[in-house]
């Protein structure tokens, strides 16, 4: 006759090893998990709405620029269709970089398109800055650009 004791032992040791030849349900064969997405703040500091589409409407949204039917770079930055244009897409001058890789300012074209970074293709944007710029654009002041490296920063948010 076995004890109830003997029996729990018997139990915990299958359960045991079973659990050890499990894995961790990975899928893959074990290794790292796969790195999580951009993670934003709770708080965000900058807002697409409030603080960059207002930067697109005077410095890029603009006849001959990036609006319309035939949009420089295929980019439209017009209100409602900026932030799907820009977050996570390709740049068509370096398909390599994304125009925003939410999280990453330093691997974002478009950074590097509006400081002026000599890696770019293409000229300094807005056209024409520093200076007078083209189709009456306005030049990005140095809060300007840190508001959008913020808002990349801070992984893009749609806010």
């Amino acid at each position: 006759m076995r004890t109830p004791g003997a029996l729990a032992i018997a139990v915990l040791a299958i359960g045991g090893t079973l659990t050890g030849c499990a894995g961790g349900g990975g899928g893959g064969g074990g290794g790292a998990p796969p790195k999580p997405a951009c993670k934003p703040p709770a708080t965000p500091t900058i807002s697409f709405s409030m603080d960059i589409q207002p930067i697109f409407n005077r410095s890029c949204a603009l006849v001959s620029c990036h609006t319309g039917a035939v949009p420089a770079q295929g980019q439209d930055l017009s209100p409602g269709v900026a932030y799907g244009q820009v977050v996570n897409v390709s740049s068509t001058e370096q398909p390599k970089l994304k125009r925003v890789r939410p999280g990453d300012p330093n691997n974002s074209y478009l950074v590097r398109k509006i400081q002026g970074d000599p890696r770019i293709s293409g000229v300094l944007m807005p056209n024409g800055c520093p200076g007078v710029p083209a189709a009456g654009a306005q030049c990005l002041t140095p809060d300007e650009i840190a508001a959008i490296v913020q808002w990349i920063t801070e992984c893009a948010p749609n806010n």
